[in-house]
């Protein structure tokens, strides 16, 4: 079980090594580590820029963002799924490229989470 308290600098740069100079920037200041603001911030632009690149069904890094998705999803205790629902996919339901997209690449527990965001319209445009 992955717990939200669990949750730190650490878990994003062990897994995504590239991304260490962007979480040490985005949590410099704060006395704590707030997941949904440093996930946010360090995933939501990422995840959408990605979605609209040609190669995103095979681009590594967003592959890789999607299995974390999918980890914290099947694995994290509510607080941790809350995060992914409503920090990291509820960000995706703004466009409706990259919410095609990324229904596209979600794995099963990540897409009952997707499943529960009804109080948002699907994009149009």
């Amino acid at each position: 079980m992955i717990h939200y308290a669990e949750l730190n600098a650490d878990f994003i740069i062990s897994r995504f090594p590239e991304l260490r100079q962007q979480v040490t920037d985005e949590t410099r200041g704060f006395d704590e580590f707030l997941p949904h603001a440093v996930f946010g911030m360090v995933f939501n632009r990422l995840t959408a820029d990605l979605l609209k690149q040609d190669n995103y069904q095979t681009n590594s890094l967003l592959l890789r963002i999607f299995a974390m998705y999918e980890e914290l999803s099947a694995n994290g205790d509510f607080e941790t799924q809350n995060l992914v629902q409503v920090t990291l996919l509820e960000y995706l339901w703004d466009e409706k490229m990259t919410y095609q997209r990324a229904m596209e690449m979600m794995g099963t527990h990540t897409r009952e989470s997707w499943n529960e965001i009804t109080y948002l319209s699907v994009p149009s445009e």
